[in-house]
């Protein structure tokens, strides 16, 4: 009997602090029980309701469950013997690690609830503006700013405080780097005035304008139109412009071969109007796809990602065995393209900025629609070295028959992908599916599953949640859907630049035996399969 006693005392003692941390738990958890729904909250969506009474009836759960672990501890008696006393505590072990499932499951959905509650973010199309106006600002004082790096930032969702900082930051590096005898620069009155004439016309063709408004020295040029800007390039004393003669005379003195800033303005100004545009659109192939910008037109060929020799013992001897490192036979290529439009003689004495801005209002979008395009119709299943499609049934990353998405079978798409070998014939490091890609006809069956909505019991807890993310495209088309790694650990494409042109540009130039100018969009792009280990086809169902 003593011996009996000594064991539950001892139980007793080791489950003491877990009694007082539950116990601490509870006294958080109990005051929410009364108040499982908020009345500031009567105005809100279903969905928001119903993951509200959910989240509350997991306190609910966590301070019954907290209860029971109490009562059964207390169990424990002098009197009870040792195979109860283990019984009791296995019991209470159970309930402890339920309680631990339902505080994470309350951990998450107080989560979901702050990102619910989170302030909206701001307008994309005027933080795009903000930062495209503050890399102009940075080029113009110097600093070394690249295309990619706006639409990084875009495309990253980084505020225009903290790009404005880093652009400050490149400066101070610059400066500090080309530190020498003490001087004074000062910037050309002509090249600050024609800066000004670019920014204040690309507003004008529809450059989208920063939250904090144009520059000082821009708002004296806004509203004026290409014959008021190509005059005052040129000096115009010819008083008042009155009619289409003045005009052809302006216009032929400012025009393309002449010395003239009008030229170099209105091109810089089409330009950054396009380089804005083109910012804003994102393409879903770089979702999937890793950029890799090319030196020039060559084919490049790939290296398979995980292909690298495995280590191997050093013998003895000190001998060290030499490896081969697997190169990929698959080549991608950067290509040029190019499209050429007509500003007529009769838009440019018409003044007619607003026909001008049509033309350009939809070519940054063109542009990114055109990458689309090109990478789905030549790369997205393409045939690779070894003859196949990407997709394919000897690379097992292609289900025998379609299927709807699901829980069952989008864990057989992820299982696949982790099952992939190197060319080696080693397991890869990590292959987990992280996107999952989707037409119009699967993207409210994608979103369903991927729901994040807070379940009410354990078994209707979707796994996926948080952990694969749906793309949709309307160049997918059928019920087909894809699932693919995340491309900074790997992916089956290749797509990138012409270094130097990480952006489509615009060439002006004045025909000759034609009125009006010609401005041609040219663009250096490339795209390419190169593998298929990073990505799964389910044809669908």
């Amino acid at each position: 009997m003593k011996k009996a006693s000594f064991s539950a005392a001892v139980a007793m003692i080791l489950c003491a602090g877990l009694i007082l941390g539950l116990g601490a738990e509870a006294a958080h958890a109990l005051p929410h029980l009364s108040l499982p729904v908020s009345h500031e909250h009567f105005n809100l969506s279903d969905h928001i309701l119903h993951a509200s009474v959910a989240l509350a009836g997991l306190r609910s759960k966590l301070a019954d469950l907290t209860t029971k672990a109490e009562k059964k501890i207390g169990e424990i008696k002098d009197d009870t013997s040792p195979e109860a006393a283990r019984t009791i505590q296995t019991e209470h072990t159970g309930l402890l690690a339920d309680i631990d499932q339902v505080r994470a499951q309350i951990r998450d959905a107080e989560e979901e609830e702050a990102r619910r509650n989170a302030p909206p973010a701001p307008d994309t199309a005027t933080r795009a503006a903000d930062i495209v106006g503050i890399a102009a600002a940075a080029r113009a004082a110097g600093a070394e700013v690249s295309t990619e790096d706006e639409q990084t930032a875009i495309r990253t969702n980084v505020e225009p405080a903290t790009f404005r900082a880093q652009m400050f930051d490149r400066l101070a590096a610059r400066s500090s780097q080309n530190r020498t005898d003490p001087a004074r620069i000062t910037q050309d009155e002509r090249e600050t005035r024609r800066n000004a004439m670019t920014e204040a016309l690309s507003y004008g063709l529809g450059a989208p304008i920063p939250q904090a408004g144009p520059s000082a020295a821009a708002r004296g040029f806004m509203g004026r139109g290409l014959i008021d800007l190509a005059a005052q390039c040129i000096d115009y004393r010819g008083g008042l412009v009155m009619n289409a003669r003045q005009i052809d005379d302006i216009l032929t003195r400012a025009g393309m071969h002449s010395t003239s800033d009008f030229p170099i303005i209105f091109e810089s100004a089409v330009n950054r109007t396009l380089e804005g545009r083109y910012a804003l659109a994102q393409p879903t192939f770089r979702r999937i796809a890793r950029k890799q910008n090319f030196r020039d037109f060559r084919p490049h060929t790939t290296v398979k990602l995980g292909d690298f020799p495995m280590l191997q013992k050093v013998l003895e001897t000190g001998e060290i065995k030499y490896g081969t490192f697997n190169e990929g036979k698959e080549t991608v290529q950067a290509f040029s393209y190019a499209i050429a439009i007509a500003v007529s003689r009769q838009m440019l004495i018409n003044d007619d900025i607003g026909a001008i801005a049509d033309l350009l209002s939809s070519y940054g979008a063109s542009v990114a629609l055109f990458e689309e395009v090109m990478f789905y119709s030549t790369a997205f299943n393409a045939n690779l070295a070894d003859g196949n499609p990407v997709f394919h049934a000897s690379h097992g990353n292609l289900a025998g028959a379609g299927t709807v998405i699901d829980v069952t079978n989008v864990g057989k798409a992820r299982a696949a992908m982790s099952k992939q070998k190197s060319v080696g014939g080693n397991l890869l490091l990590e292959n987990r599916a992280r996107l999952l890609l989707v037409g119009p006809d699967k993207l409210t069956e994608a979103e369903m599953l991927l729901a994040s909505i807070t379940p009410a019991t354990v078994a209707n807890v979707n796994i996926f949640s948080g952990k694969l993310e749906p793309v949709d495209t309307a160049q997918v088309t059928g019920n087909a859907w894809y699932t693919f790694a995340d491309p900074s650990t790997g992916s089956n494409y290749r797509w990138g630049y012409l270094e130097g042109y990480e952006a489509p540009r615009v060439r002006m130039d004045e025909p000759f035996g034609k009125q009006g100018f010609a401005m041609s969009v040219e663009h250096d792009f490339g795209v390419g399969a190169t593998d298929y280990r990073f990505g799964y086809k389910n044809p669908g169902a």
